[in-house]
């Protein structure tokens, strides 16, 4: 089972059931798990179209790894900053 803790950046999760029963005083696990805030906004579709193509110029061949990266790094800076200065100007 898996809940969203009230900071809303970490998923905890507990395991119990017949393994548990198995371990010594059917003690129950929790472990939090952290997540990575970006990811929900690299899943809009026109961000996947982007990087997927991307992934596979480099995996194809057309561009070499190290390309793939700057050019994925620097696209993702571009787009935040140029976002935060729409904000700025949006005051």
């Amino acid at each position: 089972m898996a809940t969203n803790t009230g900071a809303g950046n970490e998923k905890e999760a507990s395991s119990t059931g017949t393994a548990g029963e198995n371990r010594p005083g059917g003690q129950e696990i929790t472990f939090t798990v952290p997540q990575v805030p970006a990811m929900a906004e690299l899943m809009e579709p026109k961000r996947l179209l982007w990087f997927g193509g991307l992934a596979a110029a480099g995996v194809i061949g057309v561009l070499e790894w190290p390309v793939v990266a700057a050019v994925g790094i620097g696209s993702y800076v571009a787009e935040r900053f140029a976002e935060s200065n729409r904000r700025a100007a949006g005051r």
